[in-house]
């Protein structure tokens, strides 16, 4: 199997090109995420990204994680991938179409970044529902979320960038067990059937957060989560956090920059980088 290796601000992929010829079977996918993506016995990645043909698009994008389960979208595998076709098209400064489980994204080249329309940043039950058990009204908001963990009961949002994501604000994100923290959210899966990503955010200035994130599928903390970063600056933004609709987001791998529209949608800046390419024999 051919593969090529890209990253966003540290958050890693291996991507398959899928897009003539023969398409590997979900099983068998679900399979090798979990062998390849392993760093110490496979290649090494947070995530295996299958690229197919589709007639709405530029390109579908599946993405299958290290625990085997498929993603509903990611935002730093977006952005590899709308850089990984712009050098395969014609045109490769156009816009980039990628139909994702969460709907079409278009992603536009600026500079050595690729800037990603997110979508509509959703907080209410009703785009929440599948991911957590509470009962409630569908137009329930769900910005103000108390959720429990190592003992205490937290203060947080919930929010569907396309993932389903805990931000909860803290003085000092360095002083977090988030390994623990995320472990813990994630065993109760009576309240979170399909598991669910945890965030902390603290304020650096008036349009300055830093974020780390535990990923579930990953099951661990990652260098960088593109809809984590969107949730976290979006929830900074709608509840009064920061003083400006423009975010920047600092993670453990790099910057990335979210704005927040008037129409609630998001879009979010970043590098996407190819590391190397390769091919790996499968048993």
């Amino acid at each position: 199997m051919d593969f090529v290796k890209y990253q966003g601000c540290g958050n890693d992929f291996i991507i398959v090109d899928e897009m003539e010829g023969d398409t590997t079977p979900d099983d068998d996918r679900s399979k090798l995420a979990k062998s390849l993506c392993d760093r110490r016995f496979g290649i090494g990645a947070d995530g295996l990204i299958f690229i197919e043909p589709t007639r709405d698009a530029d390109c579908s994008m599946r993405l299958f994680e290290p625990a085997g389960n498929e993603a509903d979208m990611c935002g730093n595998g977006l952005r590899c991938v709308a850089s990984f076709i712009s050098d395969r098209i014609p045109e490769p400064d156009r816009n980039v179409t990628i139909l994702t489980a969460d709907g079409i994204k278009e992603v536009r080249k600026e500079d050595s970044e690729f800037t990603a329309d997110m979508g509509e940043v959703r907080s209410t039950r009703s785009y929440l529902e599948d991911y957590v058990s509470d009962p409630g009204s569908p137009d329930d908001s769900m910005l103000d979320f108390e959720v429990d963990f190592c003992g205490c009961r937290h203060q947080g949002s919930l929010l569907n960038t396309g993932e389903p994501h805990i931000v909860i604000f803290t003085e000092d994100v360095s002083s977090i067990d988030l390994v623990r923290a995320g472990t813990q959210v994630n065993s109760n899966r009576n309240r979170f059937p399909a598991g669910v990503n945890l965030n902390f955010v603290q304020t650096m200035g008036a349009c300055d957060i830093s974020v780390r994130t535990y990923e579930r599928g990953v099951y661990d903390e990652t260098y960088a989560c593109g809809t984590g970063a969107t949730a976290c600056a979006a929830a900074a933004v709608l509840k009064g956090v920061v003083t400006d609709t423009r975010v920047i987001v600092t993670t453990r791998g790099g910057i990335l920059t979210i704005e927040l529209l008037p129409d609630g949608r998001a879009l979010m800046t970043g590098p996407a980088k190819r590391v190397f390419s390769g091919n790996v024999n499968l048993d």
